[in-house]
């Protein structure tokens, strides 16, 4: 009998020092209101306390956002490759991964490298019945202005305006026959379209892991190696 592979998490640098910089921005807040609260008689000092204190709050405001995201953005199991997000998780299996890598863009003669982890999969219908629709509506956000720059740089042989493709809301049918609408068939429509432009159907943004995305990508082939050899 083969050993299960051990899982790994991975958590997303967003999520790194919430805690800390929530009782930093508390403590500064405190002492900046008790300072307000004895100075502000003094004119040369009432703008610069309030700018502080101002600042002391966006400071929390960014914390509680740190705290809310998930303990991890990824999770590398025997199943597969899970992406989870406050708004919800993906699971990709391995078998259905078909390469994974850094997309890319090309302006002019020069070609650029995008913050994202691309994910090319053999059966991307095979992931629609399951992703959460506030997963899909935040994916379709986050990809748009990425997607509007793969659409400029191929608006020559587009016979569709940029609105028109990234808004698509016809209707979707897969190969059996199943139809999907709202915003799964938008999403299945731009999975179609991010693979004929840039290679992969799913895009994540490097902020969601913990290293370098290329430290990433050399991590999931050890894992997927290391699944594969034990199956």
């Amino acid at each position: 009998m083969s050993n299960q592979v051990k899982t790994q998490y991975i958590s997303s640098v967003v999520k790194h020092n919430g805690r800390s910089l929530a009782l930093v921005s508390l403590f500064s807040l405190f002492i900046l209101i008790i300072l307000f609260s004895e100075l502000a008689h003094i004119a040369e000092l009432k703008l610069p306390l309030i700018f502080l204190i101002s600042a002391s709050i966006v400071g929390v405001v960014i914390a509680v956002f740190k705290i809310l995201e998930p303990d991890y953005s990824f999770m590398l199991s025997q199943e597969g490759l899970v992406y989870h997000h406050k708004k919800g998780f993906l699971l990709i299996e391995w078998e259905n991964i078909q390469r994974y890598g850094i997309p890319t863009l090309h302006q002019g003669m020069q070609t650029h490298e995008l913050a994202f982890i691309g994910i090319k999969l053999k059966d991307p219908e095979k992931i629609l019945p399951s992703i959460s629709l506030r997963l899909i509506s935040h994916l379709l956000i986050e990809q748009r202005a990425t997607f509007h720059q793969y659409l400029r740089n191929q608006a020559k042989d587009l016979n569709q305006s940029a609105s028109e493709l990234s808004l698509n809301t016809d209707p979707y049918k897969d190969k059996s026959g199943y139809v999907y609408k709202g915003l799964r068939g938008m999403f299945a429509h731009r999975m179609n379209y991010l693979r004929q432009f840039s290679g992969f159907d799913i895009l994540i943004p490097s902020t969601a892991l913990d290293r370098d995305a290329a430290d990433f990508l050399v991590l999931l082939k050890q894992f997927q190696n290391e699944v594969v050899n034990n199956v």
